[in-house]
């Protein structure tokens, strides 16, 4: 395949139909040196490069503009192995792809503007067991990042105890279909023998999203593609926004209501409370429950 300074070229795998598919592309060398190989999962007709970034799903490849370069992928049940130019080595590893547990078999080839492919060939191989750092399989482990949400698509109340995805990130496309407007209700808590002043609690989101800890609004913004600010690629990280905080001995609750305004790219939610050893909670209880009732107004006393 070819790229120009513009385009993006890639394969397709496990298809299960035209909005749900493993897409796996190169896009060509750019000054910046931002990676040029990435893994990014259609969901519900969404594209998820919001929400996959970082090492598992990206990697820094040499891809010259308008020189044919070689892509290709070897896709077991359990991982997809990518290897880019004449490599023996794969440059980068998806272990655990997103489609594996569809029975989507259909193959294909994706492009944008000005993208060039030959020479496509499908042939079986065999198996091959391939190792990731450990480091790389759950880059936020003990950085007290929220690895549980109780999820609610609004104004339908139907919860769902959600985990996080290996990045930390509540991945809402992979749950609904984004729409313009869609709103999600995502809540969790856990439990302080004592009051603590935390030096802060940091999140990221896309698209626009208002936080209520404890029942009192915190905070309330929007962050997508060419977002204002010198960072404007409307990736979801968990640190993008920081404030200081106070958390109350007993139960704390965090309520988070995400909604989607772009429609076609990553909807979801990261979030870090600056508390390291915190066990999140989110149970469907009903004092747990209770903060993602459509329309409840904590603040006041309604809950």
């Amino acid at each position: 395949m070819a790229c120009t300074a513009a385009s993006f070229v890639g394969l397709v795998c496990g298809a299960v139909d035209e909005n749900n598919f493993d897409l796996v592309y190169v896009s060509g060398n750019n000054v910046l040196e931002y990676p040029s190989l990435q893994y990014d999962p259609i969901m519900n007709g969404s594209s998820t490069w919001q929400i996959y970034h970082g090492p598992l799903y990206q990697a820094l490849v040499p891809v010259p503009h308008e020189e044919w370069v070689k892509l290709a992928l070897h896709v077991q049940p359990g991982s997809i192995a990518i290897y880019v130019g004449e490599s023996s080595s794969p440059a980068l590893v998806i272990a655990k792809p997103k489609h594996r547990h569809t029975n989507g078999r259909q193959i294909g080839v994706w492009g944008t503007a000005s993208g060039y492919l030959r020479h496509l060939t499908v042939k079986e191989a065999a198996s091959v067991e391939y190792a990731v750092e450990p480091a790389l399989q759950a880059p936020y482990c003990g950085q007290s990042v929220v690895t549980e949400w109780l999820v609610s698509k609004q104004p339908e109340y139907n919860p769902v105890r959600t985990a996080v995805e290996a990045n930390g990130t509540l991945n809402l496309n992979a749950l609904f279909t984004s729409e313009q407007g869609a709103t999600v209700m995502a809540a969790c808590s856990f439990e302080l023998g004592e009051e603590v002043e935390s030096p802060w609690i940091s999140f990221g989101f896309s698209d626009k999203l208002r936080l209520w800890v404890n029942g009192e609004l915190l905070y309330e913004g929007s962050w997508r593609w060419l977002s204002p600010g010198d960072i404007n690629d409307g990736r979801i990280r968990p640190d993008t926004v920081r404030l200081p905080l106070y958390w109350r001995k007993g139960l704390n609750t965090i309520r988070a209501e995400v909604t989607s305004e772009e429609v076609h790219f990553g909807w979801g939610l990261a979030m870090k409370v600056g508390l390291p050893g915190i066990t999140f909670s989110s149970k469907n209880s009903p004092e747990r429950e209770s903060i993602l009732v459509p329309g409840c107004r904590q603040s006041e006393g309604a809950c």
